[in-house]
């Protein structure tokens, strides 16, 4: 067929500068798309961050562009067996499911205490510049996010679910952990390696530098559920119960407030809530550990 496999014997740097060129292809033609849709509808004179379904589009298009076409691209230009290259397979039967919802539920005290230990970091003083810009982005970053996650009633929750969870669950996931740790997957064989390698490339893409580590960090997890499951349903999963945990909580009123729902830990708090992050990190540990005996004993 067309194009189909034409690149599987290529070295891994030839293939990776294949993958950056169709991430930067993909993230300009789907940002034009929505950008023409956009304009198209209001006008040459109106501005998007007044309009949060055009920014939830303008999201979606971004996803798909930036990190499903190229994954997909890539595999079908690097396998004649694409489906075997992202690893997908069946979903997940139920169990699998559950007992990965509970790891990442058990795993958030412990990422938010990171976080908290994240925004913490300063650089030294000849490095201000660079800090400077790197709040800049956060800023924008935590802006960004918040007029998506605008507006109130239940369409609204489950627009953000939409956008926010099942596409970036599905998208990120196909790119970082399905493409790019195959990609990685050719310089070495240590899963270590691979699974660490996309896991720091995949916070970095973010560009938000104060939540680096608990980003690189879930990214991690991600990486080890596709190496135990063979399976790119399951790291999705858990990416979609993440991010979908900020979504319900940034979207109720009495919630988004919640400094143990945030991760903003006050200082009279910070000791319980790392005892608390600590025990579930053990309960974490234990559940993961089971869910890798599931999976290695298919």
């Amino acid at each position: 067929m067309f194009l189909k496999g034409i690149y599987a014997g290529k070295p891994a740097v030839f293939q990776l500068i294949v993958l950056l060129l169709l991430i930067l292809a993909g993230a300009v033609f789907s940002s034009l798309i929505a950008m023409g849709i956009f304009y198209f509808i209001y006008g040459f004179h109106a501005e998007i961050t007044q309009d949060p379904d055009m920014m939830r589009l303008l999201q979606l298009f971004s996803a798909i562009g930036t990190f499903l076409f190229p994954a997909l691209a890539l595999a079908w230009l690097c396998s004649n067996n694409p489906k075997e290259y992202l690893s997908i397979g069946e979903m997940p039967k139920g169990h699998i499911l559950l007992l990965t919802f509970f790891s990442v539920f058990l795993l958030s005290p412990a990422i938010s205490l990171t976080g908290l230990l994240n925004r913490q970091m300063e650089l030294p003083s000849f490095m201000e510049p660079m800090e400077n810009w790197m709040r800049v982005q956060e800023e924008t970053a935590e802006k960004l996010t918040l007029m998506l996650l605008a507006g109130e009633g239940f369409v609204t929750l489950i627009l953000n679910l939409i956008v926010i969870a099942v596409a970036a669950g599905v998208t990120e996931e196909f790119l970082f952990r399905g493409a790019l740790q195959r990609v990685i997957g050719k310089w070495t064989h240590n899963h270590h390696i691979i699974i660490w390698s996309a896991a720091i490339i995949f916070s970095a893409f973010h560009m938000q530098f104060f939540g680096f580590l608990p980003r690189m960090l879930l990214g991690a997890y991600f990486g080890y559920l596709l190496y135990w499951s063979r399976n790119i349903w399951v790291p999705v999963f858990a990416h979609f119960v993440n991010n979908a945990f900020a979504v319900i909580g940034m979207s109720n009123a009495r919630l988004k407030d919640n400094e143990f729902i945030t991760g903003d830990i006050s200082t009279q708090n910070l000791l319980p809530y790392t005892i608390v992050a600590i025990i579930t990190l053990f309960l974490f540990y234990s559940c993961a550990k089971r869910i890798k005996k599931q999976l290695s004993a298919k």
